[in-house]
């Protein structure tokens, strides 16, 4: 009976420590599930790209200035602008403006004007001033830019579209356009020339 009762002790010993073991290894398990930082590691995380910052930029020899964000690069025109020709977007007589990752490019030049020109006929003179290639609207929007009346309108041309905008300031004639050489929304196109239209300011 003795015997019989050791032997008793010695299994209920046994069970026990079995049970211990299963337990320790059951919360090991838990440590390592999905749930644990390992595997959340391992998760892919949400990116945002940082919000592009406003940039000023000025055209000290036309007089103007503009903001744009600070992914464009500016260049200001190198010698005056005769008023009879939009050249091509390298040329040094405009201030030109880049966004490489859209391939749309902002060009502004101005030129002195005979005295008693008006709006209509500065937008005439850009019209015929524009490249054989082009194709100018004959529709115009009334508008402002730099709190001078102004006319907008659209060119298409061969190697891409434009939104065009003139404006009279003293004795000078301004002519800008926003230059879209690769297939670009037409809403963010628009977005961005008012963005441009709107914080044009002469400095002089």
């Amino acid at each position: 009976m003795a015997a019989t009762r050791i032997a008793g002790r010695f299994a209920s010993l046994a069970v026990l420590a079995l049970l211990a073991v299963a337990t320790v290894a059951a919360a090991a398990g838990c440590g390592s599930s999905a749930a644990g930082p390992d595997v959340q590691a391992t998760q892919p995380r949400t990116q945002t790209r940082a919000a592009a910052t406003a940039q000023e930029f000025v055209s000290e020899r036309y007089g103007f200035r503009v903001t744009l964000t600070d992914e464009w690069s500016a260049a200001d025109a190198l010698v005056d602008w005769d008023g009879t020709k939009l050249q091509g977007l390298s040329s040094p007589a405009f201030a030109t403006f880049r966004d490489p990752a859209t391939g749309r490019t902002l060009v502004a030049a101005a030129a002195r004007v005979a005295k008693g020109m008006e709006l209509a006929g500065w937008r005439a003179a850009m019209v015929r001033a524009a490249p054989a290639i082009c194709s100018e609207s004959p529709s115009v929007e009334e508008t402002t830019l730099g709190g001078e009346p102004a006319l907008a309108w659209r060119a298409t041309c061969t190697d891409g579209d434009a939104i065009k905008i003139a404006a009279l300031h003293g004795m000078r004639g301004y002519i800008a356009f926003l230059d879209l050489q690769l297939p670009n929304d037409d809403a963010e196109d628009r977005r961005i020339f008012e963005s441009v239209r709107r914080s044009f300011r002469f400095t002089r």
